[in-house]
C-alpha cells in the first residue's frame, strides 16, 4: 500500500479498545507479541473465521504492515483515514493493513476498520522490513496457561537456591523423562539433575530473572524461554554469575503443565 506523507512529524499513540463485543486476538512475530481486539462487523467476522492464520507482511513507510489477502465483506466500519493502532481491511488491495504510526501526517483511504491494537505500539519498532506473523484468537485459557508456566519458572528458581532448596518441589515440575542439556553438551536425566542440586554439585546462590517468554504450540504443548542472571558454583568450579538462558519444552498432561526437557545457554 502507498499513501501520501504530509510533513515529517511523527507521533505515536496507543489506541485502547473501548466498548463491548470486542474479540481479543494475539499477533506473534518472532519473540514479539502484540495484542488487539476485533469488532463485531461482518468484515471482522469473516476475517476472524480465517484465524488462526500465519502470513507474511511487509513494512511500508514506517507506518504500517500489510499483505494481500482474499477479499472480505465491505459491510464494516468504513473510515476516511486511519488512526495509529488500527487493524484494517484495505479494499483497494485487497489487503490486511495494520497501522502503528504517522496518523495525521500520512493519509490512506479505502479502509474498513476491523479493530484496534491494545499493546504498546512501540513493539512494532522491534520488527523488520518483512515478517512472518501468526494471528489467532486470545482465549482465556491460553492466557491462564501462559501465566501458569511463567509462575512455574519463577518458582523453580526459588526451589533451586542453595539456602531454600526444595528437591521435592522441583521433582513435581519435571516429567519423569525430563533431560537437561548443559552448555557443555552434557545431558542429565531428571534423577541425576535433581541429585546434583541436592548434594551441592549444582549450587545456586542468587537469581534475577530478566525475561520469560512462552510460545503456545497448541493446547498441550509450549516452549518456555527464560533469561535469568544466576550466581552459582557448578561441578566444583568457582562461584560465578552467568546470564543463563533455559529453553524448556512444556507439555500439559492430565491438566498439569510439566517441563519435558531443557537446553541451557547464555544470552
Amino acid at each position: 500500500m502507498e499513501g501520501k506523507t504530509a510533513g515529517d512529524v511523527e507521533k505515536k499513540t496507543q489506541v485502547l479498545a473501548e466498548g463491548t463485543g470486542r474479540i481479543p486476538i494475539v499477533m506473534t512475530a518472532g519473540n514479539v507479541k502484540v495484542e488487539g481486539v476485533l469488532d463485531d462487523s461482518e468484515t471482522s467476522r469473516e476475517f476472524l473465521a480465517r484465524l488462526p492464520l500465519t502470513i507474511s507482511l511487509k513494512r511500508s513507510d514506517d507506518r504500517e504492515y500489510y499483505t494481500h489477502i482474499p477479499a472480505l465483506s465491505d459491510k464494516g466500519n468504513a473510515i476516511e483515514d486511519y488512526e495509529n493502532g488500527d487493524i484494517t481491511f484495505y479494499t483497494g488491495g485487497p489487503s490486511l493493513a495494520i497501522f502503528f504510526d504517522k496518523a495525521g501526517v500520512s493519509h490512506q483511504g479505502n479502509l474498513i476498520r476491523m479493530g484496534r491494537i491494545t499493546s504498546d505500539l512501540h513493539l512494532f519498532d522491534k520488527l523488520g522490513d518483512s515478517i512472518e506473523m501468526r494471528i489467532e484468537r486470545k482465549e482465556p485459557q491460553m492466557e491462564h496457561d501462559v501465566e501458569t508456566m511463567k509462575a512455574m519458572y519463577r518458582t523453580m528458581y526459588g526451589y533451586m537456591l542453595y539456602e531454600t532448596r526444595n528437591i521435592a518441589g522441583i521433582g513435581e515440575m519435571l516429567d519423569d523423562g525430563f533431560t537437561l542439556t548443559h552448555m557443555t553438551g552434557m545431558v542429565q536425566p531428571k534423577d541425576e539433575y535433581i541429585a546434583c542440586i541436592a548434594d551441592g554439585r549444582l549450587s545456586y546462590f542468587s537469581q534475577d530473572t530478566e525475561q520469560i517468554d512462552v510460545q503456545l504450540v497448541d493446547e498441550t504443548h509450549a516452549i518456555l524461554t527464560g533469561q535469568t542472571r544466576v550466581e552459582a558454583e557448578v561441578f566444583g568450579g568457582s562461584r560465578h554469575t552467568w546470564p543463563l538462558q533455559l529453553k524448556f519444552d512444556m507439555e500439559k498432561k492430565n491438566g498439569q503443565w510439566l517441563m519435558m526437557r531443557a537446553v541451557a545457554s547464555t544470552y
